[in-house]
């Protein structure tokens, strides 16, 4: 292979919370095969996902359920799907997420996930760079100097993935790191979700470092800003909490991962 990139298919899914085995399903997905830089095909959608999106998703990609009740539901391209991306190479930002979500709705519909390779543009910049954060919108502000609302559509993020990927390979070949070194088998992609598959790159990264972090939370008298010391994970009744000191209230509080929005920032 050379050290160019080849054809590759940069891909992305939103969904409807962040457990695909409670039942949270895919709501959009963008599959884009890019050649040379181009975009040469694509397959994008909105899905209906067969029950409702909850509040915490919705403020993160926009996708109402007004929006998708004429959608497809992923069965019905399901086939469609599993032969745009069989034998190819994926690109994708958290691949284990993406990935887990696609097993699930294609086992659902009789079919089950082909045969590819993959490059996970999450787990090269954890392994080969030391960005402050490694988010998607973090890398793309910091590289591509994209400052955009788009963030957690589909598309969008699967090419910004896609952009983000050709200039960390430029930083990579000047280390003699060649994209080959770079693949690996998607058979070998562990489907079961772990807190670090869906907590924030950013919260992840300062887990017990005793570092302070805002977030914008959605509570139940609706969304805040919240300054908290990230302490550990937790697990009750299938879903995941992050405990951590909350300046706020003074105290050791949980919240919820799937109502964490974002990280606006770091603090000093």
């Amino acid at each position: 292979m050379e050290n160019s990139i080849p054809e590759i298919v940069a891909v992305d899914v939103e969904t409807t919370g962040l457990y695909p085995e409670e039942k949270d399903r895919i709501c959009e997905i963008a599959l884009l095969k890019i050649k040379d830089g181009r975009i040469i095909d694509k397959f994008v959608t909105l899905v209906n996902p067969e029950r409702e999106i909850s509040y915490p998703a919705y403020l993160v990609n926009g996708i109402t359920d007004k929006m998708v009740e004429d959608a497809p539901t992923f069965k019905e391209i399901a086939e469609d799907v599993f032969n745009f991306i069989k034998d190819e190479i994926l690109l994708i930002h958290n691949a284990k997420f993406d990935i887990s979500f696609l097993d699930y709705e294609l086992r659902r519909s009789g079919l089950y996930l082909p045969d590819f390779k993959l490059i996970d543009t999450l787990k090269i910049a954890r392994r080969f760079f030391n960005f402050p954060s490694n988010s998607l919108k973090d890398l793309a502000s910091y590289y591509l100097k994209i400052q955009q609302e788009n963030f957690h559509r589909a598309e969008f993020d699967a090419k910004t993935a896609y952009d983000i990927f050709t200039i960390l390979y430029e930083e990579l070949k000047k280390r003699n790191i060649y994209f080959e070194s770079l693949l690996s088998d998607g058979k070998n992609i562990e489907r079961n979700l772990k807190p670090e598959d869906i907590l924030p790159p950013s919260v992840l990264e300062n887990l017990g470092r005793g570092e302070k972090i805002r977030i914008r939370y959605i509570g139940r008298s609706g969304e805040s800003l919240r300054e908290i010391y990230p302490i550990r994970i937790e697990k009750e009744k299938g879903v995941y909490y992050l405990v951590a000191f909350c300046c706020l209230r003074e105290e050791e509080r949980k919240f919820r991962l799937d109502r964490i929005r974002e990280v606006i920032e770091n603090i000093e």
